[in-house]
């Protein structure tokens, strides 16, 4: 306040004593826009979506899955590659669609949730790297998937209710409607007349309105529409503001147990390999004893029933000594004594899970092979190849983080492998080529094996003359020939190959 001032020029001046902030309008606080997480992301993210829509109907609508489950997923990556913000370089389309393609070579074989599985891990490990730049870890990985299958669906309908709701606010729907009534009133009645006029229109509109709309099978198919958008859109607009940051490694706090520090010390170790090891030894004795050694059993035991009864609690037994191992290897400190009392209990282990093995085997030569037994074979050979890890993490001072990434990557490459691997044709075939010694075929087991069997039963029935799958509970395994290259299957292709050149 300026004394001698007239108030005109003081009242005119009034910006020079307001801040930019104040002359601005500005409060200080800057507006929080809420950022919307399902707001368009890129305007070529709907013809996009509208495009894979298209494919997913004419590949799987009316079809059975197949060749086309590969190439939508194909699809589907090149279109996640081409909206990631900032770009991808030739090298990473090289590389992130050979991925892609080797993780579905699984579905190309054939159909199953193993080979599912695959092409799934494959989308959701190059959703990980779009969104975050680089492969985090396999948790990481799990959180983006349920991500994914969670909010991720839900983004498409919520943004079309958010954009309708600022299309409303912004554009007056109310004013709208009312500049429609002129129009459309006067239009019907020029349609009317035109009509009357035209019989060639009037031929037209007749037949428009013998058209069936909102038929069930219609009704069907748009809601199949709107599942695949709403399924394929989160893959298209990958953000951290729903997908959710990049977490760091969590760091557990060690719990305050008294009890249990008194429990798990450096002692209670020592005296547990102490006594582990006597026991595993007698087994071990035994085990020598019984399989090559002629010790007769108990009364009543018969040897089959031997084997069975070894087969999986040896198994458990050594998986739970491996996790006795790791938890409290730490605790033995520099002694020799007690590492080399660990790695002898280590390698009684890896002997029980050979005797395991073993036992399963003499098993099926008694009772012949089953899915359930293949699988008890691949899982041995799983917690054997764990074993000699948790060996060679102890032996070079590995990290606990290590042995579960070489655990995970020895599962995965297992399988992976096991997915291209016809286990109807190998459990009929070795239950054919041992009946004579087994002594007794299940033929209800092996024709309920499915038509991957066929070969090897058409072969049976052809060198027996009999019909093996004839009779109650005993049907003839039906083959589904291919009709469209979309359900194209290699392994279901060379079975139709080989019955066209049988019959």
């Amino acid at each position: 306040m300026i004394n001698g001032v007239p108030d005109c020029i003081r009242l005119d001046g009034w910006w020079l004593a307001c801040s930019v902030a104040d002359a601005r309008g500005d409060t200080g606080k800057q507006e929080e826009t809420p950022q919307k997480t399902t707001a368009l992301r890129h305007p070529v993210t709907i013809p996009v979506l509208l495009v894979l829509v298209l494919l997913a109907d004419w590949l799987f609508w009316g079809h059975s899955p197949g060749l086309s489950i590969a190439l939508f997923a194909l699809v589907l990556s090149a279109a996640i590659l081409a909206m990631r913000s900032g770009g991808v370089t030739h090298r990473e389309w090289v590389i992130a669609l050979g991925c892609e393609l080797i993780c579905n070579l699984p579905v190309v074989e054939q159909i199953q949730p193993l080979s599912l599985m695959f092409t799934g891990i494959g989308i959701v490990v190059l959703v990980v790297w779009v969104s975050y730049g680089r492969i985090v870890e396999w948790w990481q990985a799990l959180w983006a998937m349920i991500r994914i299958s969670t909010v991720g669906a839900v983004l498409l309908p919520i943004g079309l209710v958010e954009e309708v709701r600022g299309a409303q606010s912004a554009a007056g729907w109310k004013h709208q409607l009312r500049a429609l009534i002129l129009p459309l009133g006067i239009g019907l009645v020029f349609l009317f007349l035109l009509t009357s006029a035209n019989p060639i229109l009037e031929r037209f509109l007749d037949r428009l309105a013998r058209l069936e709309f909102l038929t069930a099978k219609q009704m069907l198919r748009v809601s199949f529409w709107l599942v695949v958008a709403s399924v394929i859109w989160p893959y298209l607009n990958l953000s951290e503001s729903w997908l959710g940051p990049v977490a760091n490694t969590p760091k557990f706090k060690s719990l305050r147990m008294p009890w249990l520090a008194s429990l798990v010390s450096a002692e209670s170790v020592r005296n547990s390999l102490v006594l582990f090891n006597i026991l595993f030894f007698v087994q071990t004795a035994m085990d020598i004893g019984v399989l090559i050694g002629g010790m007769s059993l108990p009364e009543g035991v018969t040897f089959a029933r031997y084997a069975y009864r070894g087969a999986y609690p040896l198994v458990a037994t050594a998986l739970l000594a491996g996790v006795f191992a790791v938890t409290t290897h730490r605790m033995i400190g520099e002694s020799r004594f007690l590492k080399n009392l660990l790695f002898l209990w280590l390698g009684q282990n890896l002997f029980l899970v050979i005797t395991a093995t073993f036992r399963l085997s003499l098993y099926v030569e008694a009772y012949t092979l089953t899915y359930l037994r293949v699988a008890a074979f691949v899982w041995m050979g799983l917690v054997f190849v764990g074993l000699v890890l948790i060996i060679v993490q102890i032996t070079k001072a590995y990290s606990v983080g290590w042995l579960v990434r070489s655990n995970l990557a020895v599962l995965m490459s297992t399988l992976y492998l096991c997915s291209f691997v016809n286990f109807a044709w190998v459990i009929a075939d070795y239950n054919l080529h041992h009946s004579n010694t087994i002594g007794r075929l299940d033929t209800r087991y092996l024709c309920g094996l499915g038509e991957q069997a066929l070969p090897l039963i058409l072969e049976h029935d052809r060198t027996t003359g009999k019909t093996m799958c004839s009779g109650y509970g005993r049907e003839m395994p039906l083959h589904t020939p291919i009709d469209d290259w979309r359900d194209w299957g290699f392994r279901e292709w060379r079975l139709q190959v080989y019955l066209a050149g049988e019959f």
